[in-house]
């Protein structure tokens, strides 16, 4: 029963007027049943709407808790990428080779790190520690404390046994260095150069996050003071919390027993509770989500229970005053029925209208409580199209920037389109007419808010239906606003960051094939394409269609896939080629586990691209330049006067060596070449595979530092030069062997003749020796021990520093 019907309730006059009676009993029972209706009703009201708020608290937890799971998701990806970008980076250098250049490393591990800052300014730091967990390089820090050991630090043990999970996440700690807070994502060192086993431990690659970035983005995911949005390992270790961490020390928090170490040790995806904190000891509704993908960390987002009943009384409150005002008039017609109930006969046409005139109020306030319980803190209002009255809620008025109280007579369809934004006040207009017609509204515009500073602009989200007319009531247009702003600009800044990239979003629905891109295509391509996923495969080159169908489509149609990179070309509208990276991801049915859907971006890296090109096309023409300069000198060699042939052969001769060693490290841009090669071009006339070889090459394959090279070469061809004149390759039956091995880091080469001329022990070093000795124990820092046996020279020749070749297997004899 509602205000309206209690009224009704009440003995019609006319009943009156044909002399019936009612017994006392009966009439004080309806009396007393009208006069407690309201209150029953707006308990009735209360309680629904306890129900309504607590379910929106708990719904707008879990849409914070979902958008922080994705946040943290994409925030550890992120640094796990570079992670994987810093082992590149360091990929084949030995401890001793970073610490030597610790400067150039930490400028390029910077680099890794600024290159991929986010858009609001955080700055993530790496440091990269040995197998005794003192650090090597730091991309904040030049120089790092080599000396300390950081072996207590969580992250280095969990990752030093041979099973060890791929990457670790620590507790927080706070810098010894910088003294923030922060926790780390951490993996093994990967292809290091120190010559272990694969697979062997050999240090860290540590990423940190620090407290003030990550806690001032949960805060952004908060959207309120009032809300805590935290970072917590399954182990109950707390990573970050948006309103930080109260008394407690960083390195120390955790949180206690309770509903979310059961929901972690259970391995829920999601789950929704009450609860008081242990962090601050505030009764919360909490929302809690795992986040997606191997990462072993959950978030959780809550809202404090006083602030939930905050929201319900004010809610309530206009409901229990009406009801109370109700009850209160109610008493009052009963009484006045109880004491006038012979003088009612003579009154009954004065008090048939003002009951007419109350049962109209109280269904427009009925309608416009319903309105207010289905949509929480949102504002109510209703029009009667015939008479233009109006009637808002107090929300409404706080919508509009006006006082309920002073400006209570403001409530107009007049005021309301002085607030609106000219722009759509056609559309406003062109909705109610549709709302007259077919019975319903939804319309979204913009109105300016009076505030202190001044108009602000606000958008609304405005649904509305028409209550036909009836005996009690005029036809009435009932309506809610709803302040939409909030997401509106959340939409604008999306669009603002999808066209700050050189490229664009698309999203393709693989059951249809149908397609749809941001407006990034236009800039890229020069036009749109049609909604169809083929017109994107002719767009790209012919020579790159097996690469997005073997990087792509495979994915794509791999179970066990669900993300995909490739880099290709498209073709433009002016028909010119781009390069673009292509990276995404696909959505599966749970069910079956086909792909239905696929997000991703393209960006534009034609400039890249182009840049590696020239950059090869510099280093052929180096090389070109090279070998010209060392061509010249041969020639003003050869000038010389030809009293002196053997000098001259020999300057030459060392002249085609640095030749020789120049065409090697053009081949691989000066980054290394293999030692067999060196020396296989320095032998080459005695390895002929159709006959007996004269030389013997054994050993692995390993790879000989570009600012190396030059100098074995000179020393290999001096080796060679005095074998072919006076050692084992001047006779016929004379044999060279030369077999090397890894010593730890670097390289141990023994050079053996035998079967030519008998050799005894030189008087003094000629010419040749001093330049083995010089270049390989002065330039390069090794060894060169000289024995000459009976049966020919041998010369064992240690060098401190090689790399082993990726994926190769030791060589045969050749």
């Amino acid at each position: 029963m509602n205000e309206t019907s209690a009224i009704q309730a009440l003995p019609p006059p006319a009943a009156a007027r044909r002399g019936r009676s009612w017994p006392r009993a009966g009439l004080l029972l309806s009396l007393g049943a009208a006069v407690l209706a309201p209150p029953l009703l707006a308990a009735l009201s209360a309680w629904g709407a306890w129900d309504a708020t607590s379910r929106g608290a708990e719904a707008e937890v879990a849409r914070t808790a979902d958008a922080a799971a994705e946040y943290a998701r994409r925030l550890l990806e992120g640094q796990f990428l570079r992670l994987q970008r810093a082992n590149d980076v360091l990929a084949g250098l030995s401890d001793a080779e970073i610490r030597a250049q610790e400067a150039d490393w930490h400028v390029a591990l910077d680099r890794v790190v600024s290159g991929s800052a986010t858009p609001e300014g955080d700055v993530f730091y790496i440091t990269v520690y040995d197998r005794d967990a003192r650090a090597l390089v730091a991309s904040n820090i030049l120089p790092v404390a080599a000396g300390r050991s950081m072996m207590e630090r969580e992250f280095n043990r969990a990752l030093r046994p041979n099973d060890a999970p791929p990457f670790h996440i620590s507790p927080v700690y706070v810098g010894r260095e910088t003294g923030r807070p922060y926790f780390a994502l951490s993996a093994r060192r990967e292809r290091t150069g120190n010559g272990l086993p694969p697979g062997t431990y050999d240090g860290v690659v540590n990423a940190s996050f620090y407290h003030e970035q990550v806690n001032r983005s949960l805060q952004a995911l908060a959207a309120s003071p009032e809300n805590v949005v935290s970072l917590v390992r399954t182990d109950g270790a707390l990573l970050a919390r948006s309103s930080g961490l109260g008394n407690r020390p960083e390195a120390e928090a955790r949180i206690g027993p309770g509903a979310m170490l059961e929901t972690m040790r259970r391995g829920e995806e999601r789950s929704v509770s009450r609860e008081v904190s242990s962090i601050d000891g505030v009764e919360r509704v909490v929302a809690y989500r795992r986040v997606g993908g191997p990462w072993p960390v959950y978030v959780s987002a809550a809202r404090a229970r006083s602030l939930v009943s905050a929201a319900w009384r004010q809610e309530v409150l206009p409901q229990a005053i009406l009801a109370l005002a109700s009850s209160a008039l109610l008493l009052a017609l009963a009484r006045a029925v109880l004491g006038r109930q012979r003088e009612l006969e003579g009154s009954n046409e004065a008090l048939e209208s003002r009951v007419a005139d109350r049962t109209r109020a109280l269904a427009e306030s009925s309608r416009l409580m319903q309105l207010a319980q289905q949509a929480a803190r949102v504002a109510s209002w209703s029009w009667e199209p015939g008479t233009g009255r109006a009637s808002w809620s107090p929300e409404m008025y706080d919508l509009l920037g006006l006082d309920a109280e002073r400006e209570a007579g403001l409530a107009s369809a007049e005021t309301f389109f002085a607030a609106l934004h000219p722009d759509d006040r056609p559309r406003l207009h062109d909705a109610i007419e549709g709302a007259l017609r077919d019975g319903t509204m939804t319309l979204e515009m913009r109105v300016f808010r009076r505030g202190p500073e001044g108009q602000e602009e606000r958008w609304l989200l405005c649904r509305a239906r028409l209550y036909p007319a009836s005996e009690e009531a005029p036809a009435t247009l009932v309506g809610i606003h709803v302040d939409i702003t909030d997401r509106r600009r959340i939409g604008e800044r999306f669009e603002a960051a999808v066209g700050a990239i050189d490229g664009f979003v698309y999203e393709r629905e693989l059951n249809t094939g149908r397609a749809t891109r941001t407006a990034g295509v236009l800039a890229l391509l020069g036009k749109d394409l049609p909604e169809a996923a083929a017109a994107w495969l002719d767009r790209i080159h012919p020579e790159d269609r097996a690469i997005f169908d073997a990087r792509v489509t495979a994915a794509i149609a791999d179970p066990a896939q669900d993300r995909y990179s490739a880099e290709y070309r498209v073709r433009r509208a002016d028909g010119s080629w781009a390069w673009v990276w292509d990276r995404g991801r696909v959505f599966r049915d749970p069910a079956t586990g086909r792909a239905v859907r696929a997000l991703g971006g393209l960006l534009d890296v034609t400039a890249r691209r182009l840049a590696e090109e020239r950059q090869a096309l510099l280093m052929r023409e180096v090389d070109h330049r090279g070998k010209n300069a060392l061509a010249v000198v041969k020639a003003a060699l050869r000038l010389t006067p030809g009293n002196d042939p053997v000098y001259r052969v020999a300057i030459e001769g060392r002249v085609d060596a640095l030749a020789r060693a120049q065409s090697l490290l053009a081949e691989t841009n000066w980054a290394g070449t293999g030692l067999r090669a060196v020396l296989e071009s320095t032998l080459a006339p005695f390895l002929d595979p159709g006959t007996a070889p004269r030389a013997l090459l054994e050993g692995p394959e390993v790879v000989i530092p570009g600012a190396a090279v030059q100098a074995l070469t000179m020393a290999l061809h001096e080796l060679a030069t005095n074998a072919t004149k006076y050692g084992a390759l001047s006779a016929r039956t004379g044999v060279l062997r030369v077999s090397w091995r890894r010593e730890g880091g670097g390289l141990h080469l023994r050079w053996a003749e035998t079967g030519g001329p008998a050799v005894g022990t030189p008087a003094r070093k000629g010419f040749g020796s001093r330049v083995v000795d010089g270049t390989l124990g002065h330039q390069l820092g090794g060894t060169v021990r000289w024995d000459w046996a009976a049966e020919g020279l041998i010369v064992e020749i240690r060098l401190p520093s090689v790399r082993p070749a990726a994926d190769a297997a030791p060589a045969p004899a050749s």
